[in-house]
């Protein structure tokens, strides 16, 4: 059964991050969880899945994102991933909310179990009002036992979820 009051939210990489610099694009992410906040005080349930830590880790590594390979980027995401955590946390607490990281692997989508635990995971930290932030772990994933790029996750989860709403939030060109 769909639930009418959940959304999943997809932020993409180049909107969360500066690309000449590497670094949190602080206002958008601003911007994000104030419209997040908008949609909580009406009552919705939102669930976050969202790009950036291999961006904001190879920055912090000094790495060329051009020519990173698997292992750079892999390096990267372990960076990346508590920086970009920490901004979402630091904003959410000035909203008035607190958020929770969830990372998945393709495993966890296609093993029933690791799938009812999953979602019971995301389930859990909406009735208790946090902001789930999901994301693929991609310290351990490769090429080839990837979910894919985080606009496939997101449909995954929103699929998951049984939500009423998925937006992708993205500056790549498409279908509007």
């Amino acid at each position: 059964m769909v639930s009418e009051n959940r959304i999943v939210v997809k932020v993409g990489s180049s909107l969360l991050v500066n690309e000449e610099m590497l670094t949190p694009s602080y206002a958008f992410i601003h911007g994000l969880l104030g419209d997040i906040a908008t949609l909580r005080e009406q009552g919705k349930e939102v669930v976050l899945t969202s790009s950036g830590s291999v961006a904001l880790g190879l920055g912090l590594l000094k790495a060329d994102p051009k020519t990173a390979g698997v292992q750079e980027k892999q390096a990267a995401a372990a960076c990346g991933q508590p920086l970009l955590l920490n901004v979402y946390k630091q904003i959410a607490l000035e909203y008035g909310f607190d958020i929770a990281q969830v990372l998945i692997t393709l495993e966890d989508l296609e093993n029933r179990r690791r799938f009812l635990n999953t979602r019971n995971t995301i389930n859990r930290l909406l009735e208790r009002g946090l902001l789930p932030i999901v994301n693929e772990n991609d310290t351990v994933t490769t090429e080839e036992i990837r979910v894919g790029d985080n606009d496939r996750l997101a449909a995954k989860v929103a699929q998951m979820l049984q939500a009423s709403n998925l937006t992708i939030l993205t500056s790549i060109d498409g279908l509007y």
